[in-house]
């Protein structure tokens, strides 16, 4: 259960990292959540700070609860999300002007 914790920190903080130098070099955010073109980088370390660590805990204690089939599928979605992120952003950040 902890690798799996690291793994989907990890994954989340590579996404985080990559938006921000695609944001830096004049990419686009596509995401609604963050504010999408109007997207602050303040704001979307905040909102994806914050997620990350809502996520972490409820599965955290989902698997504490015995729940442990429950607290697999949710950190194995969330690293699947980042890391499908971060390797989208990882390919558009060199199309991007700035």
């Amino acid at each position: 259960m902890k690798e799996l914790l690291i793994a989907f920190i990890l994954a989340q903080t590579t996404d985080m990292a990559t938006t921000h130098i695609g944001l830096s070099r004049g990419c686009q955010e596509l995401n609604p959540i963050y504010g999408g073109r109007n997207v602050s980088i303040g704001t979307m370390y905040v909102i994806k700070g914050t997620s990350t660590v809502i996520i972490s805990v409820v599965a955290w204690n989902s698997n504490k609860k015995g729940r442990k089939g429950s607290a697999k599928v949710i950190l194995w979605t969330g690293i699947a999300a980042g890391a499908g992120a971060a390797i989208w952003n990882g390919m558009m950040i060199p199309h991007c002007g700035g």
